[in-house]
């Protein structure tokens, strides 16, 4: 499609998906735990591993999703298919992982917890490629990208404002802001995902005459140096940012002495929000990945000053937090807009469009990171007999700290220093698609 016919209302009615879901994902990493273990008395261990377990479907699900959303050709659009079934299993998911019942066990968790997985799976890699087809421009899919991240953090900052009302109550638990935020997700994603399937176009798919080939089709993907260099930093700067997030509650309860985190993410996604902007902006006069190596080297000097916080200092771990939720926007958006020019070198090469495909190798590889960040907190803790419930033990708190803190800095140090070393810059992406211009004169052309 080509960029002017991408109108600011179907980018922000594609953008709208992502407020549903972009409620769901912060309640997993703050409250899931507490809730499982402190409530209803599962091994944190237990949970950690289970976590892990529920990933390993990933390495088989996501790429079949991408290769079936770019290949199968359904009467009403390869990628709208998928927002249907996505819904729906996203929808059980929630209902199941969000609303226990007292006497679960760990087979339950892992089940309930892998169809919410499975859920973003299937809205996930078919959403993303679509938005990536919407414009073949280097700063309009910046655009459609922020978009979809302005939802989200909308929808990160309802999943705040909601735990902060119940949490207000008194006798509140984590099963409360749990059951509440289920109701919010249950109504909004049918709602949005309505929008998005009657008003978003789906550009023509291109006829590809050739067999599809796994192994020529991987060959490509980790032949495409921009593409792997993201990936990585997708798996490492998720690895940095989950370990951190898993363990804020019992961070900001037991070592600080916030009484309220809910709050406190209220201010940290609202300043994310004020801020997306800003860093579009910085992105479109510095290029994308020297805007994304700011954000991380920012987030890296804010969760090394955590560690220097004490029982009391809410103020100092509430400035900190609001400076890394600043910085929160670029690292939703600018990724998935930097995967979308780099799928661009694929076509070149084959005269396809594989965007399914590119997405679910991201997906598939972020979510690991997902799962080492959000298990090996829970692991490290369980192994000292933290307790979830409240601790006080000098030794447990130190090692608290240094997994909120020097962890996770380390670890996005080190994707910064992966992002500076990005090579797709935006005159090296024009080349590419005056290359497809001139080959690929319609959507139409076979491979």
């Amino acid at each position: 499609m080509a960029e002017q016919n991408v109108s600011l209302k179907t980018i922000l009615a594609y953008g709208s998906l992502s407020l549903p879901i972009g409620t769901i994902g912060l309640p997993i990493a703050i409250y899931l735990a507490p809730l499982y273990a402190g409530q209803l008395d599962l091994s944190l261990q237990m949970i950690g591993v289970a976590f892990l377990f529920a990933r390993l479907s990933d390495f088989i699900t996501d790429p079949l999703i991408g290769i079936l959303s770019d290949r199968w050709r359904p009467a009403i659009g390869r990628r709208r298919v998928w927002l249907l079934l996505g819904t729906v299993v996203m929808m059980s998911g929630v209902f199941l992982l969000f609303r226990p019942v007292d006497g679960v066990n760990i087979y339950y968790f892992l089940g309930a917890v892998s169809l919410v997985y499975f859920g973003y799976t299937l809205l996930g890699i078919p959403y993303a490629a679509w938005g990536a087809e919407l414009s073949t421009s280097y700063h309009i899919r910046t655009r459609i990208t922020s978009s979809a991240r302005f939802f989200d953090i909308a929808g990160l900052i309802i999943s705040t404002l909601i735990p902060a009302v119940v949490l207000a109550r008194t006798g509140a638990t984590s099963g409360d802001v749990m059951r509440e935020l289920s109701t919010f997700i249950l109504i909004a994603l049918p709602i949005a995902a309505t929008i998005v399937f009657f008003t978003v176009p789906e550009p023509d798919a291109p006829v590809v005459k050739s067999p599809f080939s796994l192994r020529k089709s991987l060959g490509l993907l980790t032949s495409n140096g921009p593409f792997a260099r993201i990936v990585l930093v997708l798996l490492v700067g998720t690895i940095g940012e989950v370990f951190r997030q898993t363990i804020t509650l019992f961070f900001a309860r037991d070592v600080v002495g916030v009484t309220n985190i809910g709050a406190v993410y209220f201010y940290y996604f609202v300043a994310a929000l004020v801020m997306v902007p800003f860093w579009l902006w910085l992105a479109q006069r510095i290029e994308k990945h020297r805007a994304l190596t700011l954000a991380f080297i920012i987030i890296a000097i804010t969760n090394g000053s955590m560690f220097f916080l004490g029982q009391g200092e809410e103020l100092a771990f509430i400035a900190l937090f609001v400076i890394k939720g600043a910085c929160y926007g670029p690292v939703l958006m600018l990724p998935p807009a930097m995967i979308a020019d780099t799928v661009d070198i694929d076509t070149a090469r084959t005269r396809d469009r594989q965007q399914g495909l590119f997405y679910a190798l991201a997906a598939m590889i972020q979510k690991i990171g997902y799962a080492l960040g959000a298990s090996l907190p829970l692991i490290i803790l369980g192994a000292i007999d933290y307790d979830s419930k409240g601790e006080t033990a000098p030794q447990a708190l130190h090692v608290l700290t240094l997994c909120y803190s020097v962890i996770p800095g380390v670890l996005v140090l080190a994707a910064a220093w992966l992002t500076i070393r990005y090579s797709l810059t935006e005159a090296r992406h024009r080349e590419i698609r005056k290359i497809i211009d001139a080959e690929v004169t319609t959507p139409e052309t076979p491979a």
